[in-house]
């Protein structure tokens, strides 16, 4: 299983939007680059969680950082144009010499995330639609062929662009699918027609067996075939010396991350290094190929450090 972790772009703009730590940020994705992590990831939204913004980001990270993965965990396509993302994910993915994973979701139908849609000029009730025809137009500006296309709100006449990706195919593409243990056959679908794996967040460690199962149903109506597709769990840490306390610093900052809400559903790697790993463990029996692990708190530099030494090298 290989292991990935969040850098804090939200937190830190949660102590700072004027002056946030961005050190913080490249200190912890060094680290991770040194230390043998697989990847760091970054999440996205513009103005209902404000953080740094993902792509450039993580374009900083890829000159500081030569070895992880580059991860979004997750990126909201549908608030932006298709054909300008398509062009700075082929740069990105240029410039890190094929580091990127492109972890995709259509955001929650919550009244923050349409009043977030609403600020970007994009449809919140068209987000499912606007996704999978990013990730359409993305693949065939990706080939490098003139393309003739019209879309939504733009029209394609001979064009192309460039850079194009490091590889070929361009960066692996993962669909969120089962967040909170939701197994609607709809996102299976979108997967099984436009993703190389699945993202998901707030699952039980148990349910991603069934997560498994689900996906080769809908691969095999698609006549597809994905053997041991990446599975990225992206799942929370707080390391303390007892659960208690663990837990008690989570609700904290979960309760001010999210503005109220406190989402605690899945198993998450609270308490002292013994309880993490076997929390993570059943992860990766039950078939878990990657985690994107949120550390929690203001202290997240120090909380990385601590899970490297005593967690990691026993993963």
């Amino acid at each position: 299983m290989r292991i990935g972790i969040l850098i804090p772009t939200r937190g830190v703009v949660m102590a700072s939007d004027r002056r946030p730590d961005v050190e913080t940020c490249w200190t912890m994705a060094r680290h991770a680059d040194q230390a043998g992590y697989d990847a760091v990831w970054v999440g996205d939204s513009i103005v209902a969680k404000p953080r740094l913004e993902a792509l450039t980001t993580l374009a900083y990270i890829a000159g500081i950082a030569p070895r992880v993965r580059l991860g979004t965990a997750v990126l909201l396509p549908a608030l932006r144009h298709p054909v300008v993302l398509a062009h700075q994910i082929a740069n990105l993915d240029q410039i890190s010499r094929g580091r990127v994973i492109l972890g995709l979701g259509v955001g929650w139908s919550l009244p923050s995330a349409e009043r977030e849609w609403a600020a970007c000029g994009a449809h919140h009730k068209r987000r499912v639609r606007r996704l999978e025809e990013h990730v359409e137009i993305w693949r065939m500006l990706w080939r490098g062929e003139p393309l003739t296309h019209h879309g939504t709100d733009f029209e394609l006449t001979e064009h192309t662009i460039g850079p194009l990706p490091w590889h070929p195919a361009g960066p692996p593409v993962l669909i969120t699918a089962a967040n909170r243990g939701e197994m609607l056959p709809a996102q299976f679908d979108r997967f099984a027609r436009l993703g190389d794996g699945i993202i998901t967040t707030y699952l039980h460690a148990e349910e991603c067996r069934q997560v498994r199962e689900r996906a080769e149903e809908a691969l095999d109506k698609h006549g597809r075939a994905l053997p041991d597709f990446p599975l990225c769990v992206y799942t929370t840490v707080r390391m303390e010396d007892d659960v208690a306390t663990a837990e008690r610093a989570t609700e904290r900052f979960l309760r001010a991350y999210y503005g109220g809400d406190v989402h605690e559903r899945g198993t998450m790697g609270l308490g002292p290094a013994d309880a993490v790993i076997a929390t993570l463990r059943r992860y990766a029996e039950s078939g878990a190929t990657d985690l994107c692990l949120r550390f929690v708190g203001d202290d997240q530099l120090a909380q990385l450090e601590r899970f490297t030494a005593e967690v990691l090298s026993v993963l």
